[in-house]
């Protein structure tokens, strides 16, 4: 099993490096492979697709991100704020390549589900039962904020960013 989460990051870290200079579409399995020192074979049973690496990086990240949540002991809208934007600064290469290549709609699709997740939970504890438009809203508006976060190079702080959030989600 070590052998095949090492292949995996392999892939992933692989593509990646290809991404800071071209675009996921002009990225092969070939290249990947290539680069990566992985065999086509290996390629295909770890990932079906480049899409499904992607997605796959970017649950490594809310995967970090639930991690961080758990050990706290505050869930309030403050305390998510502040993981959130702590875990986007600490993998903002991997946000940044995703934004270049015009993927926005992955990390949207993904704080749709981790919000939904998290709110199902009740590990991030609002005032009432979360609708879908108000996940909606929050994935949307937070999926902004670090594409122009991102864009100023990161350069407010993370409790700069949480204040911003604050106004919007109170």
């Amino acid at each position: 099993m070590a052998k095949r989460s090492n292949t995996k990051q392999k892939i992933v870290l692989a593509l990646f490096e290809l991404m800071k200079t071209r675009s996921v579409d002009e990225v092969t399995v070939s290249d990947i492979c290539k680069q990566a020192s992985v065999s086509r074979m290996s390629y295909y049973r770890s990932f079906k697709s480049k899409q499904q690496i992607l997605e796959y990086q970017f649950d490594e990240v809310f995967q970090e991100f639930f991690s961080y949540l758990q050990v706290m002991n505050n869930h309030d809208m403050t305390a998510f704020l502040d993981a959130f934007f702590t875990v986007i600064r600490r993998h903002r290469g991997t946000v940044n390549i995703l934004i270049k290549a015009d993927l926005v709609g992955i990390i949207l699709d993904k704080l749709q589900f981790y919000i939904t997740d998290l709110v199902d939970k009740d590990v991030l504890k609002i005032r009432d039962r979360a609708s879908k438009m108000w996940i909606a809203f929050v994935a949307g508006g937070l999926t902004q904020m670090i594409v122009e976060w991102d864009k100023d190079d990161m350069v407010e702080s993370n409790a700069e960013m949480v204040m911003i959030g604050r106004k919007f989600l109170k």
